[in-house]
């Protein structure tokens, strides 16, 4: 079988996602999605939870859904990227991964990939300039991009930057996996504008804080209330006025000088709030979301580490034949149950991260080590 892939967050899943997987599946016998958790990357929790996103994916056309862990969702585009190319590589049935860029240009991409896997000297020297200025380290990093190549103002785009991290860490990698863009349609990936056919998931997201209807939009019909990150108001102001700086400068992604800022910050009773007070030129409202986001769930992995399993979300008959090649391919142990992964740091997290979410959901804790796989 020809398996092709996509890492996402389906938040929620909706029309420029079904292009995409439709795309997907004109050219292959079977669809995989890592997909995040009850986090996301962009330092928020997800709208949806994780196995109902899972099933609106496989009720669209994907054949597997695996779970990216939140150790990777809250992390940068690099660590993302290492978390979900990983994940794909160790299935050991995956051929090509795809994803949408603004560009939709995959030399552009690959050539920007390839200096930015090298870091070599004179690369180094200009993002360490750069960063010297006060630039954030994605405009640093771009900056000294483009001193290298003209390709490097592609990185102003954000599905492109994580475009360049993919196709970075298959090469880092040596992964036998082939990296495929098209180009992204509808909305941007920031744009919350409702009146386009295709919105962004920004935009269906705004939509629903706002009480309003998205559908038609959503392409699934989810059970529960969306959630917010102002639901978790209490439990971010609380933790932030009881955290020491010294610990703050533990976080991953986190510094001296955010901690100051943000222990500045935590006067202030929202979330929302606490990012306006925090974010300055140097540091970007995402990194402060992601970091206040590790706080509350207690990460305490300072840096990005391997996968050690595959865990499974969702799958159709076709998924069910997928994994069974899996069973002889893959280079990590496929899990279904919580259970067996109790010992493990990763899953660790995740159950932690879990437990947060449901508090703001009215749900008791250790939902993880009960979940069952959705099969379709």
């Amino acid at each position: 079988m020809k398996i092709s892939a996509l890492i996402a967050e389906f938040n929620p899943f909706h029309r420029g996602h079904k292009l995409l997987v439709d795309s997907m599946k004109q050219e292959s016998d079977g669809v995989i999605a890592v997909m995040s958790g009850n986090f996301v990357q962009r330092g928020e929790c997800a709208v949806f939870e994780k196995s109902e996103r899972a099933i609106a994916a496989v009720k669209n056309g994907v054949d597997l859904v695996l779970e990216l862990p939140s150790v990777y969702a809250l992390s940068s585009a690099e660590g993302f990227a290492k978390g979900g190319v990983q994940t794909l590589l160790s299935c050991g049935v995956v051929n090509d991964l795809w994803f949408g860029s603004e560009c939709g240009d995959i030399e552009k991409l690959s050539r920007c990939a390839d200096v930015l896997k090298e870091e070599t000297p004179f690369f180094c020297e200009k993002l360490s300039k750069n960063l010297k200025k006060g630039l954030s380290f994605p405009a640093a990093r771009q900056k000294a991009l483009e001193e290298i190549i003209p390709d490097g103002n592609i990185l102003s785009e954000p599905n492109n930057i994580l475009a360049v991290e993919y196709i970075k860490e298959i090469k880092k990698s040596e992964a036998d996996i082939i990296p495929r863009t098209i180009t992204r349609m509808g909305s941007g990936y920031n744009n919350t504008d409702t009146n386009n056919e295709i919105i962004s998931a920004s935009g269906i997201r705004k939509l629903l804080s706002e009480g309003e209807t998205a559908e038609g939009h959503m392409l699934y019909d989810y059970a529960g209330s969306p959630v917010f990150m102002s639901d978790f108001d209490v439990i971010v102001a609380a933790r932030l006025k009881a955290i020491s700086k010294e610990e703050l400068c533990l976080l991953p992604d986190c510094n001296e000088e955010i901690a100051s800022r943000l222990k500045e910050a935590s006067s202030f009773n929202t979330f929302d709030e606490i990012v306006s007070a925090a974010i300055c030129k140097r540091y970007t409202q995402s990194r402060l979301r992601r970091i206040l986001c590790n706080m509350i769930t207690g990460n305490s992995f300072k840096e990005v580490p391997a996968p050690t399993y595959i865990r499974l979300l969702a799958f159709n008959e076709k998924g069910g034949e997928i994994l069974k090649e899996m069973k002889s391919t893959a280079s990590l142990p496929i899990a279904s149950r919580g259970a067996v992964l109790k010992n493990d740091e990763i899953f660790n997290f995740e159950c932690r991260c879990t437990d947060i979410y449901n508090l703001v959901c009215g749900e008791n804790g250790g939902m993880e080590f009960d979940r069952t796989v959705t099969v379709m």
